[in-house]
């Protein structure tokens, strides 16, 4: 883990059984509170440190600036910590709040993902938002058996890291709460919202503390409130993958396969209780990102619009899938979408870089991850998303990796998914949003996600806001292929398994499924025909 070696010299303030301090970040340096330019007050169940200076090199050298920290204690006993810090010529980029006394042993950051102290005494970085965490929160195991949790009470959506890490000169584990600052924001100062630290005997009411932030602050509305949802969405027992054309131009079904593989269906079950969830319908899976028009190899626009009608004959919903950032370089330029790559804070675009698409044991990195804040991006989608809609009469847009988030120094990610779900709910108010992943901010803009792990955040948060299906790479009956997703044979991946009664049931079908192993798919049909939505957790809890 990346850490400092030697001794930093940070200035610690206690209050009961915790103790405090804080570093600042610039985009050119980290620095402490100047030791010899630190004023420390108690009042009460308040502590505040006031730094009229900065040190840096572990008090080897000082710069000009400030660090400020208030301590105090809420109603609950919990902790209230607040942090902010200024240079005098460098641009504030983060801030950390370091918490030392827990003693940590383990890190709860999502459900079901702990993680136990690491070579070193160290845990590394969770960041928030995205893939990684759901909620800018965290639950910590100390020495003594007890659980504490930390959690960010920012109104807006900015970068969360959570981190352990051994500090030799302390003799003892630091906890690591990190604050970005937006990297649209250009300034010599920083304030980190408050941080509340705390022990806690139910998980589940810090849980329901976050939901009422989310409810209160982002305009998340409880599923049985919302009304963006088609009402179709809760007649549905089953989810179909039809799979496509891989990345390296294998088509698994054309669009005439499809017809006939959802009249299969609908012999067997009500297809009006039956989602058709179409990716690489396009053409090579990710590799003719973002053009969006029906794949030749598979029937062309003539075999898309009847199957659509096909589809809908039957009474089957149909869904297409949309990549919220996926950008082949082989094509940007021809659209006019070179320059839309989501960027990080210095300016490097980001590339899709971990997937090994034809396995040469090398990734390829023609694609960049496009930013749907971008003004440009964001128009092209919008268009290419009504086209299906206008043209074809699709059911719903699947929004790929619609979780990803950057924090870029030009446009928002996470602004620009909310302003195209609003542009597509506004032109379409019947229309079906369904992402891939989440984080709690977002679970306002879809009302179906599909994720690589379930449930769906602590407590089943999740379900309390909208629902979810099984993952793209779900294996389908025979080998247990993932189809066109990058997770070939995923069965002993990290996909669901075992009875998950709080996710959608999903069949996956690639070339050999109704033709070599019908009777395994008939039996995952039969279970979705028997199956019934159960919302534990949070999900259906009124609060």
């Amino acid at each position: 883990m990346y850490t400092i070696g030697y001794d930093f010299g940070d200035t610690f303030v206690r209050m009961d059984e915790l103790q405090f301090a804080v570093r600042l970040f610039t985009v050119n340096n980290v620095y402490a509170p100047d030791p010899q330019r630190v004023e420390v007050r108690r009042e009460g169940d308040r502590v505040t440190l006031a730094a009229s200076g900065l040190s840096w090199a572990g008090n080897q050298r000082r710069a000009e600036g400030s660090i400020g920290l208030e301590i105090a204690r809420g109603a609950d006993g919990r902790y209230i910590v607040t942090a902010r810090g200024s240079h005098a010529s460098e641009e504030c980029k983060s801030i950390m709040l370091e918490v030392l006394g827990l003693d940590v042993t383990a890190l709860t950051y999502d459900q079901n993902r702990r993680e136990t102290l690491g070579s070193g005494g160290c845990i590394a970085a969770k960041p928030y938002p995205g893939f990684i965490m759901k909620m800018p929160l965290v639950f910590v195991e100390d020495g003594k058996g007890q659980t504490w949790y930390a959690l960010s009470k920012d109104r807006a959506v900015r970068g969360k890291s959570f981190a352990v890490h051994e500090d030799p000169y302390l003799e003892g584990n630091v906890l690591d709460l990190v604050h970005q600052e937006d990297a649209r924001r250009h300034a010599f100062e920083i304030d980190a919202p408050p941080w509340h630290i705390g022990r806690c005997e139910e998980p589940a009411d810090i849980v329901r503390e976050r939901c009422a932030d989310l409810e209160s602050h982002f305009n998340i509305v409880p599923y049985g409130r919302r009304s963006d949802v088609p009402a179709w969405l809760d007649e549905i027992k089953l989810v179909t993958i039809l799979h496509g054309e891989h990345w390296t131009g294998h088509v698994f079904q054309t669009f005439a396969e499809m017809e006939r593989s959802l009249h299969w269906i609908a012999e067997r079950m009500p297809a009006h209780q039956a989602m058709a969830f179409l990716p690489a319908w396009d053409g090579r899976y990710y590799h003719r990102y973002p053009i969006y028009e029906p794949s030749e190899a598979m029937g062309g626009a003539e075999g898309f619009a009847s199957l659509v009608a096909t589809a809908h004959r039957l009474g089957f919903r149909i869904v297409p899938m949309l990549g919220a950032n996926g950008l082949n370089l082989q094509y940007a330029e021809a659209l006019g979408l070179r320059d839309v790559a989501a960027r990080d804070r210095w300016g490097s675009e980001s590339r899709i870089n971990w997937v090994d698409w034809d396995y040469d044991l090398s990734v390829e990195s023609n694609s960049v991850l496009a930013n749907l804040g971008h003004p440009a991006f964001r128009e092209h989608m919008i268009e290419r998303a009504a086209h299906l809609v206008d043209t074809y009469r699709v059911d719903g847009i699947f929004l790929d990796v619609s979780s990803y988030w950057i924090n870029d120094p030009v446009h928002s990610p996470y602004e620009g998914t909310l302003a195209w779900a609003a542009a597509m709910k506004s032109r379409y108010p019947n229309l079906l949003l369904f992402g891939e992943n989440s984080y709690d901010a977002l679970w306002g803009a879809f009302s179906l996600f599909h994720e690589g792990r379930a449930p769906g955040a602590y407590e089943y948060a999740l379900y309390r806001y909208a629902r979810q299906t099984h993952y793209l790479a779900h294996p389908a009956p025979g080998k247990g292929s993932g189809g066109v997703h990058e997770w070939a044979w995923p069965s002993g991946g990290q996909l669901p398994s075992g009875d998950t009664p709080e996710v959608i049931p999903t069949l996956s079908i690639v070339a050999d499924t109704l033709t070599r192993h019908a009777d395994e798919a008939e039996a995952q049909i039969a279970k979705a025909k028997a199956w019934r939505m159960h919302l534990p957790g949070l999900a259906g809890v009124p609060f």
